[in-house]
């Protein structure tokens, strides 16, 4: 099919699927049987990598969301992470406790949290009935120290999956000499997977967002218990109307419209999609355009490698907008590309295929491969090995994309497809019931483990305790601190998106 026969077939905007009736409304809710054996409300912390959102990050908006629904329903949350220095007032949730910090050049808006004052390891501080640790650097480390001195039970999550991302705080060409890999990968990646691994066995059980990511972390060791709980989608904000066309201001009103979304980090692979895009699809049909939504360290590179391929004109980068605009994105592009091989789940491809959008991603064997059933709702190819194989997956990659564009009827087919298995996974209910009965789980894990508060015992044993974890969590931080420096990054603006507290 010709290019203007395409674009005269295109499915017309917004394509938006009427949202089926809700299952879960006459359940009673996860979070209300929480309180069964205390009598009252439960205080729970939350361990968090942010204060507040600086920018569009899946794990922080499931903390938010979480915080959020927890606090509807009585119980006591607060937010403990690290100091941030541009955090404002209403950025905050009420009582959060910020740990002082140093920034991570390498993320602005990051900011890594260190051991650095005493009040951090007063142990009457500290009064909680369970610690929901989200977080990526060895501030667990904290998580861990409550648990031990004052028997606090620690639900931990792994959100990144390192053998994929390790390498991003490398300069640029650094990054592409194969024995600097293999050094990091003897130095760095296998001494951090067991590292990690005996910080989840020092909890009461981890939180995973697929089953390939349960499957990684026992092949390295972890015994605690493993819940495999996807992320939610907020239906609050992706079952609301869909407005005008967001492309309108950017883009020319025909042609094909491919839509690819995220953090612009490198370790995501976004600029694959770039040229995916020049090599096997442009050609075929000149007047399709690619829209790069979202910023990062790498939003300038990406944007080198679209003028070097000479596709700058046909491959936009507004930036990024609020979360709450993002359906609308979702619902006037005719394809969604991910070519992504780190996501633990992929918030991204789970938002697009709850709005319905055609995709076509690659399989990681964790994020997409969790979320995308091949030839059912979405096409799921296998990325490739190698740059022979890469090459090829990358010319199946776009003749997909392009048998997509040229089959309206499958476009549909899959977008009905998607949108309803989406809203099966990720629904807040199915995601919170889970999480329930982690916490549940938890608790009963650490009743079995008979923990023994060393706050009770002499001051010889807090003291040691308190030593214990506090080398570990100010050396690695203060190492990936002084690493950071390597690969600077630009500062961002203000946030855009909801804060905790709103």
């Amino acid at each position: 099919m010709n290019a203007s026969s395409r674009n005269a077939e295109l499915l017309r905007f917004p394509r938006r699927l009427p949202a089926p009736p809700d299952p879960h409304v006459a359940k009673p809710h996860p979070f209300v049987g929480l309180s069964a054996g205390i009598g009252r409300p439960l205080r729970i912390a939350f361990l968090s990598d942010f204060v507040r959102i600086p920018y569009a990050n899946g794990a922080v908006f499931q903390t938010r969301l979480l915080y959020q629904e927890l606090r509807r329903y009585g119980h006591e949350v607060t937010v403990i992470g690290a100091h941030d220095p541009d955090a404002i007032p209403e950025d905050l949730a009420p009582g959060t406790i910020q740990l002082p910090s140093m920034p991570l050049k390498t993320y602005p808006g990051v900011h890594l949290p260190m051991p650095l004052a005493r009040w951090v390891f007063d142990p009457a501080r500290w009064d909680f009935d369970i610690v929901f640790a989200q977080v990526t650097s060895l501030v667990h480390h904290f998580g861990i120290w409550l648990r031990e001195m004052k028997g606090i039970p620690l639900l931990m999550v792994n959100t990144t999956h390192l053998a994929a991302a390790y390498d991003v705080l490398l300069p640029e060409r650094v990054s592409k000499i194969e024995a600097v890999h293999s050094g990091l990968e003897f130095f760095l990646k296998r001494p951090y997977e067991r590292t990690f691994a005996d910080i989840y066995n020092q909890g009461d059980g981890l939180v995973v967002l697929s089953e390939g990511l349960r499957t990684y972390w026992r092949e390295r060791g972890v015994t605690t218990p493993i819940h495999v709980i996807p992320r939610a989608i907020q239906p609050d904000i992706f079952d609301r109307s869909i407005g005008e066309d967001p492309y309108a201001s950017f883009l020319p009103t025909n042609g094909a419209r491919l839509l690819c979304a995220g953090r612009h980090t490198r370790e995501k692979s976004q600029d694959r999609a770039i040229r995916i895009f020049a090599k096997h699809v442009l050609p075929a049909d000149p007047q399709a355009t690619l829209t790069m939504l979202g910023v990062g360290p790498d939003t300038d590179y990406y944007k080198r490698v679209a003028r070097d391929l000479g596709v700058m004109h046909r491959v936009s980068f507004p930036g990024e907008v609020p979360f709450t605009d993002m359906p609308a994105y979702y619902a006037y592009a005719d394809v969604f590309v991910h070519t992504s091989l780190s996501e633990t789940y992929g918030n991204v491809l789970g938002e697009a295929l709850y709005c319905g959008t055609p995709t076509v991603a690659f399989a990681d064997g964790m994020g997409a491969s969790s979320q995308l059933v091949d030839g059912e709702n979405g096409i799921l190819l296998q990325p490739g090995k190698g740059p022979s194989a890469e090459s090829e997956a990358d010319a199946q990659f776009g003749a997909a994309v392009l048998r997509l564009l040229d089959a309206p009827q499958i476009r549909a087919k899959l977008s009905r497809s998607a949108s309803r298995m989406a809203r099966e996974r990720a629904h807040p209910h199915v995601m919170m019931e889970r999480i329930a009965d982690a916490f549940k789980s938890a608790r009963a894990h650490a009743d079995v483990n008979g923990l023994r508060p060393a706050a009770q015992g002499p001051r010889v044993v807090q003291w040691l305790t308190t030593m214990k974890h506090m080398r570990p969590w100010g050396v690695v931080n203060g190492g990936v601190y002084l690493i950071g420096h390597l690969r600077p990054g630009k500062n961002l603006p203000r946030p855009v998106h909801p804060q905790f507290a709103k």
